[in-house]
């Protein structure tokens, strides 16, 4: 019986698909199985992206970041424009403490002035 069978590697998150293939082993007499790989799996799309001939590594194609080769242009898209409500977000955070800021030092000036008024009065008593 051939079967198709998906294992993920747990440090690098891969999956890669192989055929699985279960015999009986004559001298045993015991089920053994014969795997063949087939080739990884898009995280994006499930599908399975077959292995090349031996020896046919594309090293131009290695040297692309591994997002920029398996995702669609609308994931990319989407990437970008969270990247942008990320920046826009942290310069808008960016102003909202500078103005925290002046507004600290204003506090500060206040209760100094405050603290001095209640030392005059006190002391006109």
């Amino acid at each position: 019986m051939v079967s198709t069978v998906y294992v993920t590697n747990k440090k690098t998150g891969v999956t890669h698909a192989y055929t699985s293939e279960s015999y009986r082993d004559p001298v045993t007499k015991k089920p053994r199985t014969h795997r063949t790989y087939l080739g990884r799996v898009d995280p994006v799309t499930g599908a399975i992206i077959p292995k090349g001939p031996p020896g046919s590594r594309n090293r131009s194609k290695l040297s692309a970041p591994d997002n920029e080769r398996t995702l669609p242009p609308e994931i990319k898209q989407l990437i970008s424009d969270q990247t942008d409500a990320i920046t826009r977000m942290k310069a808008e955070m960016d102003k909202a403490e500078a103005r925290n800021r002046e507004l600290l030092q204003l506090v500060k000036k206040l209760n100094d002035v405050t603290s001095k008024m209640v030392e005059v009065l006190g002391n006109s008593e």
